[in-house]
This record gives structure tokens, sequence and C-alpha cells, in this order.
């Protein structure tokens, strides 16, 4: 499809509705491991495409949640079953097997994370809870149950010193590792919190919502950095962050997932498409190849290391933004120096693994900037003549759609009247 990225290689053997993958931390020996709707968890190796080995059986309903150990010798999983397995990576065997004490009926691990130095890992579960275990002998550590619905998403920072968890509540909430206390208010959001991401430095955490926008956050304050990005227009599943930062890759429930400068929050490379809904996306260790998988019950690997930063008229969208998320009174972000900020590391050069600067096409671009308000952790793009709403509030379509249009390539496009 013109605009559309090709991927190099398709990695076939599950059998079901891929729903999570990630990378291993080896560049040398580069693997992808993934949970899937058919009950397994599958390691595929990169270079050959191949699956390694059987798939790893022990979960007695859909595998979700997945995490790999810094030092990769670990791997847990979760699932629909409720129960969390830890696995060797080498030996792909079971260490152990925990059942979270959980309420309520229909309970799912579905999302898990381990901490910088492997020594406690988290999961979250959709009876609202986040629970903190000892990687060692998965002893019970701390367990959070202030969410007010099923909990989507937890994720360490990257010191380690933190760990956010989303929920279908509306909220991100920002505790400390090891004492449990909640360290902001709640990051308040318009729709279900699907993902979230940490910049690198940690002061940063970006989400993901129900209704396709992404949100920029200051992780010391709780403080919105400027107006939610509107990237898709059907729910964002996932999102993964490049290891430099520089680049934000969302995957949707319109069959595509993209690639965004973390700074100008505008898209980089082609779209890349795929034939139904895309439930997961993961960046290697080096920045070279994207992998994504969801429905297809195929996983794809992207080589994004000759994508410049083009345009795309697979899908033109109007440029879209919610109104600002408001805080309680004396929430004021204070911005580090540059040199600690995302926006500071990145503004004067983006790493060539990230972002490469050959390619051109058609100026028809998905251009989506940041208004409103903006943090000076994140400087101001130029500004759109495309149409604005001020309160877009959740998913679907915006009751203002007057118009379809095609393409110079006779692909459908949407211009949205307000």
């Amino acid at each position: 499809m013109e605009g559309s990225l090709i991927p190099i290689k398709s990695l076939h053997g599950h059998t079901h509705w891929v729903q999570e993958l990630i990378f291993s931390k080896d560049v040398d020996e580069l693997k992808v491991v993934s949970t899937s709707s058919d009950e397994t968890v599958r390691i595929w190796d990169v270079s050959t495409g191949k699956q390694v080995g059987e798939p790893l059986l022990g979960h007695a309903a859909e595998t979700i949640g997945i995490a790999i150990s810094t030092d990769g010798t670990k791997i847990v999983s979760g699932g629909h079953d409720g129960k969390i397995i830890m696995w060797s990576a080498e030996a792909r065997t079971i260490i152990r097997i925990i059942k979270p004490r959980m309420s309520g009926d229909n309970l799912r691990v579905i999302s898990l994370s381990f901490s910088p130095d492997d020594k406690t890992f988290a999961s979250a579960s959709t009876d609202g809870t986040c629970t903190v275990w000892n990687s060692e002998n998965g002893e019970l550590l701390l367990d959070f149950d202030d969410h007010q619905d099923r909990v989507e998403i937890v994720s360490y920072s990257p010191s380690g010193v933190k760990i956010a968890s989303g929920s279908f509540d509306h909220t991100i909430r920002i505790r400390n590792t090891h004492t449990g206390e909640r360290l902001t208010q709640p990051l308040l959001h318009a729709d279900i919190v699907r993902s979230m991401v940490w910049s690198p430095d940690s002061r940063q955490l970006i989400s993901a919502c129900n209704g396709g926008q992404i949100y920029f956050w200051s992780a010391p304050t709780g403080t919105q950095l400027g107006s939610p990005l509107q990237a898709h227009l059907y729910p964002i599943n996932c999102m993964a962050i490049s290891p430099s930062g520089s680049l934000l890759a969302s995957a949707s429930s319109d069959h595509t997932a993209r690639l965004w400068n973390t700074v100008t929050r505008q898209p980089v490379g082609r779209v890349l498409q795929h034939n139904d809904v895309v439930s997961t996306v993961a960046f290697s260790p080096n920045g070279q190849f994207v992998a994504t998988g969801g429905v297809e019950c195929i996983i794809f690997l992207w080589d994004i290391s000759q994508e410049g930063v083009i345009a795309t008229d697979a899908v033109s969208v109007s440029l879209l933004h919610a109104a600002p998320i408001p805080h309680p009174a004396g929430d004021i972000d204070q911005p580090p120096s540059s040199s600690d900020s995302l926006a500071g590391s990145l503004r004067l050069s983006i790493p060539a693994s990230d972002v490469p600067i050959d390619g051109t096409q058609d100026a028809s671009s998905l251009l989506v900037a940041p208004t409103g308000p903006i943090d000076s952790e994140v400087p101001p793009t130029s500004s759109s003549s495309t149409p604005t709403r001020d309160a877009l509030q959740g998913g679907g379509w915006p009751s203002g759609l007057t118009a379809w249009h095609c393409s110079s390539s006779g692909l459908p496009l949407v211009t949205i009247f307000f």
C-alpha cells in the first residue's frame, strides 16, 4: 500500500490473537517473546524469523502480560487464568507459579513489569489491584488497591524509584517503589488508560487512551505537559518508546501502528499498516526494529532504520486535541534543567539509529502538533491551519464529520468540520 512501510519478516505460529510482545535485552542474539489468546508463550529468533523450540505451556487460558528481566534470565507471564508463571529463559522451564489473591469474577493478570535491578516485579489485574513481588522467592511485598476499576498497565521507572499504574478508572497513579506511598495526585484522563511508557530519564510519563489520545506528563509533579495528541481515531492498545526516548510507537484498533517524535509530537516515517486490530508494539534494544502483533495472529518485524521524517497519504486525519486536564491548585511543574529533561536531551540531535534523515514523500502528512499550554520540557511546534476541537472527550467519530474525499492514491480521507 502506498505510504506504508513493508515488514521485513512475518513470524507465524500463534493460532490466535497476539496479545503482547517484548524484545530480549541481548542485541547479539535478539529474540522476541510473545503471549497470545492461544494460551501459549512463544520465543522467536529475530535473525531467522523462526520460533525457538516448542511453545511454553502452563497457562490454562489466554496469556496476556509478559516481561523479561534485565539480565535476560527470567520471563514472567500472566493470563486469563489468574496465574503468574515465572520461566527460566534459557532452560524454558517453569521456575514457579504464583496465584495472586484477587477478588471478584473473571480475574486476569493483564500487565507485568520487572524492576531495573530485577529484584522485584509488579503485576496488574482486572480486580483493580497492582501487586509487587520478590523475584527470587515469589513473596508478596506490596499490594495497591486504590484504583476504582481494572488496572490495565503497570511499569517501573527506568531509575527504579517509582512505579506507575494505569486503569480503566481514567487515572494513572505514581508511587514510591519501596514504600508504596503515592507521590502525586492521580493523573486524570478523558478516557480509559490503555498503555504508558516512561522517558529514559524517568522525568516524563507518556500515556495512551481508548479515545486515541496520547498524554504527556511531568513525573515529579503529575502535571500535564501541553494538550493531548490525537494520534488515532480508534483506541490505542499499546505504546512503546525507543531506547533513546526520541520516538514513540502506538498500536491501534484502526489497523495501524505509527511512529511519533517525542519532542515535536509529529508523525515520523510511514504507517505500519495491518489488516486488523494491532494490539501490541515494541522497540528492539538498539532502536532499529519495531515488532507488532494483533488479531492477525502474526508478529511483524519492521526495520525503521531507513525511515526519515516523511509524510504519508495513506490516512489523513484533521488536527484534533482535547482540552487540558485540570489539576489541583498549587500543582505547578518545576521543569528540570535541559540536561535532565527529555526534550532537553533530544533537542540538539536525534540518534541516527532511531531517526535517519533520508526519504521524502507527499506532503499530505498526518500533522498533529501540541496546542494549548506547553510546559518548557516540551518545546511548542508551529501551529497547523487544520481545524481543532477544544472539547473532544473519549473515543469514536466526532459528531462534526461531514465529508469524505480521496487522496491522490485513491484511498479514503476524512474531512472533519466543527
